[in-house]
């Protein structure tokens, strides 16, 4: 955010022809999702909010609408977290419509895809199929050279992750741990935090399964694979999982995953 106020805004009020201006307005808009996805992930939501609708007017006035559909899409990540759905859903079609015709393959699959996950919050499995499907519809046809840079992180594996998140959502286990086994089998290990992440998604699925033992041994893997990682979002699924867990109490690798979350996490936040 300092760097944001002191070297950021300043150049925005500089003289420069329309097309510097487009660039400019283009990385400023890139930063601006920086540091939203940071307040974002600190749990400080109206922040993030503000500078996801700061980056979205950059976007606009640039005039790259691919940009601007991502930052609805991240609009519409937040809504979804919040429990929104409805309007995570408008967020996500409006980043459809509004890159219709002109984004590559791999953003439209991103804009699918969360789509697909506000469905899955709101327990509409027919809507959230749908759009999971136009979402591998898309990504099928994916030239990564043809891609903006923002959106590389947005792979096979990162596809499968979101499918496991919406059948998680919709307390479909079987299929949510296909999708777990692909988003782990193609994740590259560098990236812990998304496989963290993965792996809590599959213990809530083993909690689904009617397997609350397993699930604590996969969750005290996430947390091992961890580290030091302690994102609001990421102690969010911490907290979700023991309330699955809640009723499970008694069975000792349950008692065990409460014990390391006592000691590591001493209050996990909202």
């Amino acid at each position: 955010m300092q760097y944001y106020n002191r070297e950021v805004v300043p150049m925005l009020d500089g003289k420069f022809t329309e097309p510097v201006g487009r660039s400019l307005y283009a990385a400023a808009a890139e930063i601006t999702e920086l540091v939203a996805w940071t307040a974002y992930d600190l749990g400080r939501h109206g922040l993030a909010q503000r500078y996801f609708l700061q980056g979205l007017r950059l976007a606009q006035a640039s005039g790259d609408r691919m940009l601007g559909g991502l930052l609805l899409a991240d609009m519409s990540h937040q809504a979804n977290y919040l429990g929104r759905y409805d309007q995570a859903i408008q967020l996500a079609r409006a980043a459809q419509e509004g890159c219709r015709g002109v984004a590559t393959a791999t953003p439209m699959a991103l804009f699918f895809a969360m789509e697909a996950r506000a469905h899955a919050g709101n327990g509409d499995e027919a809507a959230c199929v749908h759009a999971l499907l136009e979402a591998e519809r898309h990504f099928a046809k994916r030239n990564v050279d043809d891609d903006p840079s923002w959106v590389s992180y947005f792979d096979a594996a990162e596809l499968a992750s979101e499918g496991a998140h919406c059948y998680r959502d919709l307390r479909k286990p079987t299929q949510a741990m296909e999708f777990v086994g692909q988003a782990v089998g193609l994740c590259d290990p560098m990236y812990v935090r998304t496989l963290a992440f993965d792996r809590l998604v599959q213990a809530a699925s083993y909690v689904h399964m009617g397997e609350p033992g397993q699930a604590a041994t996969v969750a005290l893997e996430a947390i091992d694979l961890a580290g030091a990682l302690k994102s609001q979002r990421y102690l969010r699924y911490i907290r979700d999982l023991q309330a699955d867990l809640a009723a499970h109490e008694g069975d000792s690798r349950v008692a065990a995953f409460n014990a390391v979350v006592a000691e590591k996490y001493s209050s996990p936040a909202a």
